[in-house]
């Protein structure tokens, strides 16, 4: 792929040129939360070039709307969600009207030329008041704005904490994120009307969860509906979900029989991409006179948006967070428990490393300060607490099932890599002068292979079944 695209040689979606091909803008929110009423889409019609101009309840006449859950998480609750905001748009960017014309130039002047008439709502903006009595409830039908909600516990945790020499505390913030890729979510859809098929020049992630999801909400046989993806200019997991403005672009390819690209600019990207990380965790960590951990607590609270996203869900980061924490650490006494909220914003769901940057932080953090309490080195405390390379299988405080760990060993290499000592007397000797440098220590662990025995039961079509087909030649090959 490197040698490809050095030579400009690589082939993504842009670089499929169909006949008939026309472009699609849409026009977004202006509002974090508002009632639409009447839209009028005649003045940007009329604008040369303009192919046609579609509502969001036009798109719904097409297709099924979605709800991000999974059927092995009872906890987790969403609204449905149409490809366009019908009657409400639930954050500023959620895609209302698509305007379809020759060019995404025209297609973006058009836009302009489309009124809604918005009636502003109350937004749900702060996460942590987010389930307050008097903050409205963004989902009514749902009764609450608490999307989800897990508690991991195991051993004694108030009797380890009573038995603790020293008990350290802290909150921790972390403000939201997004995949900024060089190749934007984009995608070329085209209806063969003749034949009812349907193919898809995708530039993403998971095709065949694509293939899927277009066939069970636009009411299309697997069989017809081909997906195609080749080079993909980044990711970081943000084309690794279905968003609207997907959708309604397949609709709009077989409501105008012809092929219809989306492609989205950056200011696009910010608002309809999936967030991620906006957590605020707040715990404690008690160790003995040892500076063994004798108990370990923290609670988590996460906005997930308006929607849990699709079909993902936005439930994994917060159940990774709780899972990865402490991981690598002899934990007997831990307790957990994380908060999804519903809020006004871009959903969130699975981006690069999920859960794991949080997770670490509120473990080490708390194991740095009480390494100062206690008066012990920082490395050194880390290697009284971490797993033995012999303890395998183990588990996570959460219990997730750990197999050949070598923290041990690892920690141990890292203290020649980095020459620790050396370390040390160059940053004293930079303080002298002024300088601040930091020496910081972390451990973590990985979840690996994530497949039909985790999507499957959640009965999320991702790959909860895998195929292959073998040709042979005639000549052998």
């Amino acid at each position: 792929m490197a040698r490809r695209a050095v030579a400009g040689q690589g082939r993504h979606v842009d670089d499929f040129t169909l006949p008939r091909t026309v472009e699609v803008a849409y026009v977004r929110s202006p509002y974090a939360h508002a009632d639409i009423g009447t839209i009028d889409t005649s003045a940007a019609a009329d604008q040369p070039g303009v192919i046609a101009v579609v509502t969001g309840r036009e798109i719904a006449e097409h297709m099924t709307p979605w709800t991000g859950i999974m059927e092995n998480q009872p906890a987790l609750k969403s609204a449905p969600q149409y490809a366009l905001a019908v009657d409400r748009a639930t954050w500023q960017g959620e895609p209302v009207v698509a305007v379809v014309a020759t060019t995404r130039a025209i297609a973006e002047d058009a836009v302009e030329y489309v009124t809604v008439d918005w009636t502003e709502k109350a937004p749900v903006a702060d996460m942590l008041t987010a389930l307050d009595p008097d903050t409205p409830v963004l989902h009514p039908e749902l009764g609450d704005n608490k999307m989800f909600e897990r508690v991991a516990e195991k051993g004694d945790v108030d009797a380890g904490f009573a038995a603790a020499s020293h008990v350290v505390e802290g909150t921790f913030d972390f403000g939201r994120h997004t995949g900024v890729t060089l190749e934007p979510r984009t995608m070329v859809s085209s209806w063969d009307s003749s034949e009812k098929h349907l193919t898809v020049y995708y530039g993403g992630q998971a095709v065949h969860m694509i293939q899927v999801l277009f066939s069970k909400h636009l009411g299309i046989p697997e069989r017809d509906i081909r997906v195609i993806a080749q080079d993909c200019g980044g990711s970081y997991g943000i084309k690794s979900h279905l968003y609207g403005d997907e959708f309604a672009t397949a609709v709009l390819s077989i409501m105008l029989d012809r092929p219809v690209r989306y492609r989205a600019d950056r200011i696009e990207s910010f608002v309809s991409d999936i967030h991620a990380r906006q957590h605020q965790l707040t715990g404690k960590l008690g160790v003995d006179t040892d500076g063994k951990i004798v108990a370990f607590e923290f609670d988590d609270i996460t906005a997930a948006g308006a929607y849990s996203a699709y079909p993902r869900t936005s439930c994994v980061e917060a159940n990774q967070v709780l899972n990865i924490a402490g991981g690598p650490y002899k934990i007997d006494n831990f307790r957990a428990k994380t908060t999804v909220v519903f809020q006004n914003m871009v959903p969130t769901s699975q981006y690069r490393a999920v859960g794991h940057p949080m997770g670490i932080v509120i473990c080490d953090s708390l194991l740095d300060k009480a390494a100062v309490a206690a008066g012990i080195d920082r490395m050194e405390i880390r290697r009284r607490n971490l797993i033995s390379d012999d303890a395998s299988p183990s588990a996570s405080p959460a219990g997730i099932p750990l197999h050949d760990l070598s923290h041990q060993a690892c920690l141990e290499k890292l203290a020649v890599v980095m020459d620790i000592n050396a370390l040390k007397a160059d940053q004293a000797a930079a303080r002298e002068s002024g300088i601040h440098r930091g020496i910081g220590y972390a451990s973590f662990i990985k979840g690996t292979n994530p497949g039909a025995l985790i999507y499957g039961p959640a009965k999320v079509p991702i790959s909860a079944q895998d195929g292959t087909t073998v040709r042979l030649e005639p000549a052998g090959g």
